[in-house]
């Protein structure tokens, strides 16, 4: 389908602000989809307190327990992070009985799932009609719980006794957020404490929550003042789990916020590690008093039965450590082992229950790392539901990583309600519970024995020419290597490139030259020895290779890019080359040259908008997009309605002061958007398209050092003398050249001629200017020179 141009679109009462001040009347009944339900809701006159509706909850076996909220990004509101009051109407059917609350949602994004918050005094249902609406007691959610950058629902949740159905009503759902009138004040540090020390791994940084603090900025470095190792926002939450080093030094400083500004003369702490890894935790619980236990956990030979008269959900510890005391289960590096969790329910067939595993295999104090985790998400998860199982047996399978190395581990095993889609707390190691339990366990794996085998190198093969130069070298993995030595040189058995250099992957990207052979040589190794006898192979690298080409369905061309003495003119008709290569045009540019001009244009194929993208690879690593790469990302250049012969589109880019010497890829993007890119989008992707609708096309720029851009672009093939020049600028050999044009540094083209070994430029000022040849074989030369 085509793309929709909207010539006149008016939109009303979406204006998104930083506060949260809503009444939830139903009397739109959901027109504008601000209401949502957990199950069992519909919006009726049954169950209006004022005017003509409100929100029925049909409570029944099947929806024991559901809720109604009103949904801040359906209202176009988001939070500052202030306190919130929250207040809403309730009546009920006779026969209903169980409890209900005040709560508030929040919305997972990555787990497309709302966890469920209640707060205030709870309201028990007893037998008997409440036919007149009556409200709960206000609940205050205080300042620096609700984060500015999440969704939040607010509403009432509601739990029937088990034998009980019937309706309940809610009305004018009313949410207040208090406006801050002043930066908060400083706050005190919990933990860790000034000159403390403590173990490395996973520290938990904690402090004392501020009035009217939005958020709280955590810096963390290994010296005073700085933020090498932490530098980030914190909302809805007072601590941090940071993973640092063992044995070392580091300064803390946290810092309230809110939208008025930061908290004035915060005071810097320091902290020592010792050789001990921590991990996360205790973990705490939304839901202390309806706790799930896991009865036992059966992993590697141990059977840890930790709670053996748990019956139904209760009051239970949340987090229990069984890392001591207990026998060590005992795994092999590569091998699969089943583990088993059985978990307490309340019986009921309408609940899911699910667990998930992390192990911290690299000893680094988190569950972060790949392989690290298991069963935590929706596709992998391990659940059982449509049951009255009271144990419920949850079974999977742990395979543990070829190259895990020898040595105590920590496993953490949790164990949470969760519906069809995983439930928030089972998805990383750190999250806390909502009604679920945690274990912590110590894990072994043994040394070896004997050295692993030889690996078999996949990429590149034996004897392999033009390998690109920023080729990804991989090897088979192989069971009980800790991990591979590589050896690279240029010569059999050199080690010029990489000398016995250890990774623990199975792929390594080294930097190669083009047109040099090189030996590689890849040995496993362990605690026992290296694999002896592997063989070397040898391969010859040719030129980096980038990502593409990209392809649109609808082709809108780019028609010309100007930029550093590249001036280049292409078909202005749509539905040609997707993604052209002009890496024969060549630009010029010095290290550290700022605010060079770079111009656009293209065909938008009428009255729409395209907006550009620029990407150059500065590090020559084949990748596009490294930090500092990416110009015009934002969408901060476009065109409207251009047939892409008019103005062009203009910016600047600047070269950075590091950018490697040499020739290097430039790729330019331009794409249809109804409106500005977001930043979730593909558009700043030079790998990938973000709308179907657009052109990209590839160049080639010159990196040179500062004060050398005067010089020639290809000093074998055409030159210009004197350089710098007075009227007449001399070219060295015109062979092959078919017209050359002189522009000046904006991009505009002041003289053409034809094709002479003198040019006549006594016309033009002082200045630098860009002579750019146009050959008869269809490439572009430029050169730089500049007039006295």
């Amino acid at each position: 389908m085509k793309k929709l141009l909207l010539s006149c679109f008016v939109a009303l009462g979406i204006g998104a602000h930083a506060q949260l001040n809503f009444t939830g009347d139903f009397e739109d009944q959901g027109a504008n989809g601000a209401y949502g339900q957990f199950g069992g809701g519909t919006m009726n006159g049954t169950a209006a307190c004022n005017g003509s509706y409100g929100g029925q909850l049909a409570m029944s076996a099947l929806y024991s327990q559901t809720g109604f909220m009103v949904m801040s990004d359906k209202i176009s509101q988001s939070s500052n992070g202030q306190k919130l009051t929250l207040t809403a109407k309730w009546k009920k059917a006779a026969a209903l009985g169980g409890t209900a609350s005040l709560a508030y949602f929040e919305f997972s994004a990555e787990a497309n799932s709302w966890s469920i918050t209640q707060i205030g005094t709870p309201v028990t249902l007893t037998a008997g009609t409440a036919t007149t609406c009556a409200d709960f007691v206000t609940a205050t959610i205080p300042a620096g719980v609700l984060n500015p950058n999440k969704v939040y629902g607010f509403g009432v949740w509601v739990t029937k006794s088990a034998s009980t159905t019937g309706n309940f009503y809610v009305d004018d759902i009313k949410f207040v957020q208090e406006i801050p009138t002043a930066a908060p004040q400083c706050t005190t540090l919990v933990s860790p404490i000034n000159a403390a020390t403590v173990a490395g791994g996973s520290v938990r940084v904690k402090w004392n929550s501020v009035a009217q603090a939005a958020g709280y900025k955590v810096n963390l470095g290994t010296t005073s003042g700085g933020s090498d190792i932490y530098n980030s926002t914190v909302y809805g939450s007072n601590f941090v789990d940071i993973v640092v080093a063992p044995n070392s030094t580091y300064y803390l400083k946290v810092t309230p916020t809110n939208n008025v500004g930061d908290a004035a003369g915060c005071s810097e702490i320091t902290f020592n590690t010792n050789t001990a890894i921590g991990h996360c935790g205790p973990l705490s619980s939304s839901a202390p008093n309806a706790i799930a236990p896991i009865k036992s956990v059966s992993f590697g030979g141990m059977t840890n039965t930790s709670d053996a008269s748990a019956t139904t959900i209760g009051v239970f510890p949340v987090h229990q450590d069984f890392t001591t005391g207990i026998t060590v289960p005992v795994v092999q590096p590569g091998s699969s082992n089943p583990i088993t969790v059985l978990g307490t329910t309340n019986g009921n067939s309408a609940n899911g229950w699910a667990m998930s595993v992390f192990i911290d295999w690299n000893n680094d104090g988190d569950f972060k790392d790949a392989g690290e985790s298991y069963f935590n998400t929706t596709a992998t998860m391990v659940r059982k539901a449509g049951v009255t199982d009271n144990p419920i047996q949850l079974d999977g399978i742990i395979a543990v990583p070829s190259n895990a190395a020898p040595g105590n581990k920590t496993m953490r095993v949790k164990y949470n309600y969760s519906g069809t889609t995983l439930n928030t707390p089972l998805t990383a190691g750190c999250e806390d519970m909502i009604n679920g339990q945690v274990e912590d366990y110590t894990i072994n794996v043994p040394a070896p024995s004997t050295p692993p085998t030889c690996t078999t190198i996949t990429v590149p093969t034996n004897g392999a020419t033009n390998v690109p130069a920023n080729v990804a070298l991989k090897w088979d993995a192989i069971s009980g290597a800790e991990g591979y030595k590589l050896y690279l040189g240029t010569t059999s058995g050199g080690t010029q490139v990489l000398n016995g250099t250890v990774v623990t992957t199975n792929t390594y990207s080294p930097s190669l030259t083009a047109g040099v052979v090189y030996y590689l040589k890849v040995v496993p190794y362990n605690a026992a020895g290296d694999a002896t006898g592997c063989s070397e192979i040898s391969f010859t690298a040719g030129q980096i290779a980038y990502c593409g080409p990209l392809a649109y369905a609808n082709v809108e061309p780019i028609t010309n890019v100007t930029f550093a003495g590249i001036n280049n003119p292409s078909s202005a008709a749509t539905g040609g080359t997707s993604h052209e290569d002009f890496t024969a045009v060549k630009g010029l540019v010095e290290q550290g040259q700022t605010n060079l001009p770079i111009k656009l244009n293209g065909n938008s194929d009428g009255g729409y908008t395209n907006y550009y993208v620029v990407f150059i690879d500065w590090n020559q690593n084949g990748t596009l997009n490294d930090p500092g790469e990416v110009y015009f990302g934002d969408g901060s250049i476009f065109l409207t309605g251009s047939d892409g012969t008019g103005a062009p589109v203009t910016g600047s880019i600047s070269v950075p002061a590091n950018a490697k010497l040499g020739e290097t890829r430039m790729r330019v993007k331009k794409e249809y958007f109804s409106s500005v890119p977001a930043a979730s989008s593909d558009f700043s992707n030079p790998c990938a398209v973000g709308q179907p609708y657009g052109q990209a096309e590839d160049y080639t720029v010159k990196v040179v050092a500062p004060g050398m851009a005067v010089s020639n672009v290809d000093k074998d093939k055409v030159a210009v003398y004197p350089n710098p020049f007075h009227d007449v600028l001399k070219i060295s050999d015109v062979k092959g050249v078919k017209s050359i044009t002189v522009s000046d540094i904006s991009g505009r083209a002041v003289k053409t001629v034809k094709p002479s070994n003198e040019l006549n430029l006594s016309s033009l000022s002082a200045g630098l200017y860009i002579v750019t040849f146009q050959m008869e074989d269809g490439s572009v030369k430029s050169v730089k020179a500049v007039k006295k």
